[in-house]
């Protein structure tokens, strides 16, 4: 029996992989210049304890440490030309896999929100700049109780108007959005550092009178840095394989994304450190978030040159929010959907639904100050942290980098993913029992009189913590319960490292998949684009290709 799919959840035939190596060093070069990551490193000179160069250090430490799980995780999609819906079925079973689906796609849609919140933060500080006290000065219509002023609530809808028609882009086409974005926002990340170090005089020895009551050994402070860092990029450590998947040659999801990722991380971090130790000098107040220094300078300079500076920035994070969204929120959560109800959503279709539902998260609610931003991005990362664990025990340990793409399709009990009716039930008790480790510590971050330093400590820790048990657990349960890496019929094919991905993940009598099959079995030739483009929207994932092994 097949599992119902449809052209997004199968293989990417080879005409669409068209992403290519500066693509992927563009992608994260712009990704790294928006308002979440100078956001956190703002936040981090606010709640850690440790001295400006140790700081420093863990953060560099951090950066380098999520290159290397970001590179790790996207090989396997750009081996097999398959995104996380698919993948996950693999590690967790062709039915356990559609609820680790949910996991991700309930996570990308939080952080959809958040983004767009981000977004229209920045806007409203572009429409202050344009209209002055009229917009400032907007009667505000809602309880205090609601954490959002009218004014701010009309900026979130007009940025979300702004962003939808983006969801009508599929991802193949999305990465020209990144290449502009590029260009953009590091002038406008570079500029509004260089007046806060130029307004502040520098950030001097940084003892311009934060203080942070130190409650953790120095070693604990610097995990928690770690996990902060980790925490805001865990979401797009997780969705590598949806853009890796798109990879014209597999080797451009390596060093390029090396390159990329890096250097434009450390810089970013840094800045929003500096900035905020700059300007605290210049005004006397620190600015955890970067529309509440946008709002900041306006107060102290407002002129016409101060007014156009403020508004090329922010309407620049306007444009970089809205990018950053698509790749790390959008285009996860709609891969997702599209894997939960291939029968009903496309990509195109889900990523308009992202969009509908962002009003549920009401971002606004969690992200008044920067402990409480510092809480959320702990708070989920303990959840996803073993999901990591498992995927990358399973790939690179268990399986040896061998995925049987057609099992990802099928509920045959002789599939390689069936395991207990379609269900790795050691999977699942693992992933269970991986965070118990740092909940104590995710409710004293809430209710600070409970609980002991311990538990916040290990907390502190929460994804390096749950991320090791997932890893150990599933390599400890696939000991016991020993799992097939090919259907019965191949038990025997060699399974040296990735052997399959030179066979795209097919034995020579599979049926080819949306155009990918064993090499020599299919050739692709040109369709019609109008044809092509409406059975994709129908779902139907048609490819014409020259091959009596056509499609599933």
């Amino acid at each position: 029996m097949l599992l119902i799919s449809n052209h997004d959840l199968k293989p990417t035939p080879p005409k669409e992989r068209t992403w290519k190596m500066y693509n992927y060093v563009l992608l994260w070069h712009s990704t790294a210049y928006d308002v979440n990551q100078w956001n956190t490193g703002a936040s981090l000179i606010k709640t850690t304890a440790l001295p400006h160069g140790q700081l420093i250090g863990a953060t560099i430490v951090s950066v380098f440490m999520t290159c290397f799980f970001t590179i790790l995780n996207a090989l396997s999609g750009a081996s097999y030309h398959i995104g996380y819906p698919a993948l996950a079925r693999a590690t967790f079973g062709v039915r356990l896999g559609y609820f680790f689906v949910f996991v991700r796609m309930f996570v990308a849609e939080i952080w959809f929100g958040v983004q767009t919140y981000y977004g229209a933060m920045c806007l409203d500080v572009g429409f202050r700049c344009m209209f002055g006290h009229k917009w400032v000065n907007l009667d505000n219509q809602l309880p205090l109780s609601a954490d959002i002023t009218t004014r701010k609530l009309v900026a979130f809808f007009i940025f979300w108007l702004l962003q939808m028609p983006f969801m009508w882009c599929h991802p193949k086409f999305i990465k020209n959005l990144f290449t502009v974005k590029s260009f953009i926002t590091p002038f406008a990340t570079l500029g509004i550092f260089l007046f806060c170090v130029i307004k502040g005089k520098g950030a001097g020895n940084w003892d311009v009178g934060l203080t942070v009551v130190k409650t953790q050994s120095t070693g604990n402070e610097w995990m928690s840095v770690i996990n902060t860092i980790f925490g805001t990029l865990s979401p797009m450590i997780i969705n590598q394989p949806d853009v890796g998947r798109y990879a014209k040659k597999r080797k451009d999801v390596i060093i390029p994304q090396a390159v990329g990722f890096i250097p434009s991380k450390i810089i970013v971090l840094m800045f929003g450190m500096v900035s905020v130790i700059s300007i605290k000098r210049a005004y006397g107040e620190v600015y955890w978030n970067m529309w509440d220094l946008l709002n900041a300078i306006l107060d102290n300079e407002w002129t016409a040159g101060g007014r156009t500076g403020v508004w090329f920035v922010a309407m620049s994070f306007v444009l970089g929010t809205a990018g950053t969204n698509i790749f790390a929120n959008c285009i996860p959560f709609a891969a997702d959907l599209s894997g939960l109800l291939p029968k009903y959503f496309t990509i195109i279709r889900a990523q308009i639904l992202a969009g509908l539902l962002c009003w549920a998260i009401v971002p606004w609610k969690f992200l008044q100050n920067a402990t409480k931003f510092i809480t959320f991005l702990g708070s989920y990362s303990i959840f996803v942290g073993p999901l990591l664990g498992y995927m990358l025990a399973d790939y690179f340990i268990i399986r040896r980098g061998n995925i049987h793409v057609p099992s990802l399709y099928t509920l045959d009990p002789n599939g390689a993913y069936h395991f207990w009716k379609g269900c790795n039930l050691w999977a699942l008790g693992g992933w269970c029992l991986s965070p118990i480790i740092a909940i104590p510590g995710l409710y004293r971050a809430y209710y600070p009189t409970t609980m002991t330093q311990a538990a916040t400590d290990i907390y502190s820790s929460g994804w390096f913590y749950t991320f090791l048990i997932g890893f150990f657990f599933h390599l400890v349960g696939s000991y016991i319960s020993k799992p097939k890496i090919y259907p019965d019929a191949h038990k025997d094919t060699p399974t040296t490292f990735e052997y399959m991905a030179d066979f795209n993940g097919f034995f020579e009598e599979d049926t080819p998949i949306n155009g990918v099959g064993y090499p020599g079995t299919v050739e692709i030739v040109e369709v019609d684009s109008k044809e092509s483009d409406y059975d994709n929207e129908k779902g139907h994932g048609i490819t014409s290709v020259k091959s009596v092994k056509m499609f599933i």
